[in-house]
């Protein structure tokens, strides 16, 4: 906390009215050298959520700093244009200094509900697949209207940002 300077970076994002306040964490990394990751300081205040969503092409780890936060997470089967297939793997709370990370396919889909003022510092991972139309692609997702479709799988449909950040953010 004291190498990024959490509490000035936290005073100025502040919180968002709906959804979550991010900051780029800066390393002192100059133009000669490029990282292989993107660290960044996400703030999501109390009943917000950063919002279920799934990913291709990219993992990430997780470590709250400071609160707590409702974590869910779920393996993804499938995808398709309008829905993910996935399987619930976890449901937790997790405190400053738990960690949780995705993988490509294992616990790669998760939503995240502070249960108080908190933070979490991420280290996000993309570009796995240089065969890939884009780095990355992130797939929000509309947990209400999920469908279970084979013993604990369950068929959820996608939401575009702005309409999962009115329902989950």
């Amino acid at each position: 906390m004291r190498g990024i300077d959490f509490d000035h970076l936290a005073k100025r994002i502040g919180f968002a009215e709906l959804g979550v306040t991010t900051a780029f964490i800066d390393f002192g990394v100059n133009e000669r050298r490029t990282l292989d990751f993107l660290p960044k300081l996400f703030a999501v205040d109390t009943g917000r959520s950063i919002i279920p969503h799934g990913h291709a092409n990219m993992v990430s780890a997780h470590l709250p700093l400071s609160g707590n936060f409702r974590l869910r997470q779920y393996d993804q089967l499938s995808r398709d244009e309008q829905s993910l297939t996935i399987r619930p793997t976890v449901d937790r709370t997790i405190r400053s200094g738990d960690l949780s990370s995705i993988g490509e396919d294992d616990d790669n889909v998760h939503w995240f509900i502070a249960e108080e003022p908190s933070y979490t510092f991420d280290v996000i991972v993309t570009g796995l697949d240089d065969t890939a139309r884009q780095p990355y692609d992130i797939f929000n997702l509309d947990m209400e209207e999920a469908e279970r479709v084979e013993g604990d799988a369950l068929r959820v449909p996608r939401l575009t940002v702005s309409e999962a950040l009115t329902k989950y953010g």
